[in-house]
């Protein structure tokens, strides 16, 4: 959940730019009044009359006033924002102004509204600062509104309720109670919430990443599973060619399972080409993967001209967030009936793992995953494992002995190089003498 909170930084930089954009705006229409931001919320700064029972400290009759909006700061609060500027501009260029319970703010109550009803709002606010489509979304509903539908939608979002909502979550999940505290966190601070769970990262659990034995097995799983299988409904007989293709193309070029799934140009994956052309709306855009064994396209059956077509039929333009958690969800599940033993993503870290060891370059290796070099060497560190550090310091030892090897052939031929350059010296003598 770690680019949840970059991805907050980011927003907020964003946002910051913004707030000077709608300054500069507001000064360019020689307004009196700028937009200033204060612990999480929007204020109006304005130089007005004094206020009823203040004091006049400068003998002008005016002080500069920072005005409440009870608006948070995010991009869906600065559009109101700047129309309540523009609006308090117009009063004092009019010479309207009157200092009402509008502008007083002192005796207006905060009403705590329902977290549903703030929950929908997010969402809007969410979408104000960036593209609405299949990427965007797939990020919102998967790490915001997915884990906080969890929350109860009628119960005032007020710090007390959203904590004592978040304690009954279970410790036995630590990895869902956190991924909560995080996203909760940033919705707490969108809507200027006094509230900050802690809730401390659990370790990962320990994968078991396969090998390529291992992988090359589990292939011929899926066959034997679709034999043995009861009660299978004849429209779905040949289901499992269309997983293991699946299975196949993870394995090989360690792909995202949806960027399987979302607009796949299988025109270009039956042409010639090795390569698998991931659509610019995934995760991290668009590339061209390639695979580490030539070989697996081949006794993998991924260029099947007729399980391409059951595996178009299954997609069927499921092309929506919704879709794609569908497609997912049913790849895993398909994995845990062949009983593979591993998931889908064991695949792509399983992936990661290879090229390592096959010293394919670290950036190349990770522009191939599609992510960046740090989360590319933090994820084969992480499952890197004994047996797969037994091979890298063997190949490692090998490399040493070979290269052993080089310098003492180097050093024989260097020799014997020595020793024909002397024959030779002898023999032009010889000649020269003989004339």
């Amino acid at each position: 959940m770690k680019h949840l909170e970059h991805q907050a930084a980011d927003t907020e930089i964003k946002f910051d730019v913004a707030l000077k954009e709608v300054n500069a705006r507001l000064k360019a229409a020689k307004s009196r009044v700028a937009i200033v931001k204060v612990a999480g919320s929007l204020y109006l700064q304005v130089t007005l009359p004094l206020k009823p029972n203040d004091v006049d400290t400068k003998g002008n009759g005016k002080k500069q006033y920072k005005i409440a909006l009870g608006i948070p700061a995010n991009f869906y609060g600065l559009k109101t924002a700047e129309e309540e500027a523009n609006e308090l501009a117009k009063l004092i260029a009019r010479q309207q102004f009157t200092w009402n319970q509008k502008y007083l703010g002192s005796k207006q109550e905060k009403t705590e509204k329902p977290f549903g009803e703030l929950l929908d709002n997010y969402e809007k606010i969410y979408f104000s600062s960036r593209p609405r489509n299949i990427k965007s979304e797939g990020t919102f509903f998967q790490n915001y509104l997915g884990v906080l539908n969890q929350f109860d939608r009628n119960m005032l979002a007020t710090p007390e309720n959203i904590k004592k909502q978040f304690d009954t979550i279970s410790n036995d999940t630590p990895s869902w109670k956190h991924r909560t505290s995080i996203a909760l966190n940033l919705f707490c601070k969108e809507f200027n919430i006094p509230l900050v769970i802690k809730f401390k990262r659990p370790k990962p659990k320990a994968r078991k990443i396969p090998d390529e034995s291992k992988i090359e097995q589990g292939f011929y799983e899926w066959e034997i599973y679709a034999n043995n299988r009861r009660n299978k409904r004849q429209e779905q007989a040949h289901y499992w060619l269309v997983f293991r293709w699946f299975y196949g193309m993870l394995a090989t070029y360690g792909c995202r399972p949806r960027e399987l799934f979302l607009y796949p140009d299988f025109e270009h994956w039956l042409s010639p080409s090795r390569t698998w052309k991931v659509h610019e709306l995934c995760k991290t855009g668009e590339r061209e993967a390639l695979p580490l064994y030539d070989a697996w396209i081949e006794l993998f059956d991924l260029k099947n001209s007729e399980i391409i077509k059951l595996v178009k039929h299954y997609i069927n333009g499921r092309d929506d967030t919704k879709g794609m958690h569908t497609l997912s969800a049913a790849v895993s599940d398909w994995f845990n009936k062949v009983e593979l033993g591993f998931s889908p993503y064991d695949l792509r870290h399983a992936w990661a793992i290879r090229a390592h060891l096959m010293g394919i370059p670290i950036k190349a290796a990770a522009d191939n995953l599609g992510h960046s070099v740090q989360q590319h060497t933090e994820t084969y560190q992480r499952w890197f494992g004994l047996e797969n550090r037994k091979k890298a310091i063997n190949k490692a030892v090998e490399n040493q002995d070979e290269l052993e090897k080089l310098r003492e052939e180097i050093v024989k031929l260097k020799t014997e190089n020595q020793q024909l350059k002397e024959m030779l010296a002898q023999y032009q003598i010889v000649e020269v003498l003989k004339n």
